[in-house]
């Protein structure tokens, strides 16, 4: 089996759109969720884009792209930019593209209900905008791409399950390298109530709702929604030597599994299964990992579960890791967490950055593991990192990524 490797990152993320911004916000510890004021005097905290990226593409394109699709195109091109790889000169046969995405065209559908209700229309590509494959097949469209082409949808687990579907394809021959990641447009209404009523999202304190976000605290109160699109050039490492590419870092396993037991409750020992067959594949010892990426949504019911789960494989070690949810950071990207928090691992890796977890004043009896609180770590020696993604319907993924 050939090693994977990742050799371009593109971002489009409410920290920022370089590699250099991320950095910025996990160095210094401070989240970019704001206050959003929404209908009828609400309070809502989201950590939102500011910026306008739909003026990136003609009226035209906005007719066949979804937002979702408009930012996952974006950082498709800038992770090909990034990782130097000419398409003119590759045999584009043999690059892939796998996106995941949670929610998928969910503007478009709101959008079109909405127009339905109001003015009994519908507008005219609204099928092909709102294709559940439309975000993927319009990367490998734009780029002339045509090995396997998958839109990944697995709720919070999805990018991190496109990913790992990618680096399998790699590993074992079908492809040579591949566009991988996740994108996530949910700010519209429908959406917004629907989490709502989930009674999932964390109560805001309008003066500070840049702490309403408090993974594996004793006072969190639920989540906070982010939106974005990362995507990775991921390549075999022999494809990638051949060219003299730069290498992030090596991608170096993936596990998953289903809890098989409630569609909203988590189950510690499905997690489990997951974290385990990601050191399996990956061919790491419990001892070799130096930091994990938690899945920390900052909800009451899940964030135990996730700590039951790291003791269970860790054993005694468990206190000995760093972990962090960067959640409390950039707000929970749903589809596209998994390839956000990837993030968190590799810079990890490459700079010897821990990113803290945010607000985390008053911890959790139930959750006391080392969470990395407030501060970042920095000068930490790490060769192995794990990042995992658990997603309501019992879905759980794991990537494992080490130095090149």
């Amino acid at each position: 089996m050939r090693e994977v490797v990742i050799t371009g990152i593109g971002l489009r993320t409410p920290m920022g759109h370089t590699l250099e911004a991320v950095k910025a916000v996990f160095g210094s510890g401070r989240p970019v969720v704001r206050l959003v004021p929404g209908p009828g005097g609400r309070q809502r905290a989201f950590a939102k884009m500011e910026d306008d990226w739909s003026t990136r593409f003609s009226r035209f394109d906005q007719l066949l792209l979804d937002p979702v699709a408009q930012l996952a195109q974006l950082a498709s091109e800038d992770a090909l930019a990034d990782s130097g790889l000419m398409l003119e000169y590759a045999d584009r046969d043999r690059i892939g593209v796998y996106l995941g995405t949670g929610q998928g065209s969910s503007m478009t559908a709101y959008e079109n209900f909405t127009q339905l209700a109001t003015q009994d229309t519908i507008k005219s590509f609204s099928v092909l905008r709102a294709l559940s494959n439309g975000a993927a097949s319009q990367i490998a469209i734009r780029h002339g791409l045509r090995g396997a082409c998958e839109n990944v949808m697995l709720a919070c687990s999805s990018s991190n399950s496109a990913i790992g579907n990618a680096m399998r394809a790699i590993r074992h021959g079908y492809l040579d390298a591949a566009l991988a990641g996740g994108a996530e447009a949910t700010f519209n209404e429908g959406a917004i109530r629907s989490w709502e009523a989930l009674r999932v999202m964390a109560t805001v304190d309008p003066a500070h709702p840049e702490a309403s976000c408090r993974p594996f605290a004793k006072d969190r109160s639920g989540m906070v929604l982010g939106d974005g699109a990362v995507l990775y050039l991921l390549e075999a490492a022999e494809h990638a030597h051949a060219r003299g590419a730069r290498i992030y870092a090596r991608l170096a396993g993936y596990g998953a599994s289903a809890d098989a037991v409630h569609l909203a409750q988590p189950d510690a020992e499905g997690q489990a299964l997951a974290l385990r067959a990601c050191l399996r594949d990956a061919g790491l010892a419990t001892g070799d990992i130096g930091y994990i990426n938690a899945h920390g949504t900052a909800t009451p019911s899940a964030d135990p579960v996730e700590v039951q789960a790291l003791k269970a494989v860790f054993g005694a070690q468990a206190d000995q890791i760093p972990i962090s949810s960067t959640k409390s950071l950039h707000g929970h990207l749903l589809g596209a967490a998994g390839a956000i928090e990837l993030l968190a691992a590799i810079v990890a890796l490459t700079d010897g950055l821990i990113a803290p977890t945010a607000n985390l004043e008053q911890p959790d009896p139930d959750c006391d593991l080392d969470f990395v609180p407030l501060h970042a770590r920095k000068d930490v020696d790490v060769s192995a990192a794990l990042s995992s993604s658990f997603a309501m319907g019992g879905s759980n993924t794991c990537l494992a990524v080490t130095r090149a």
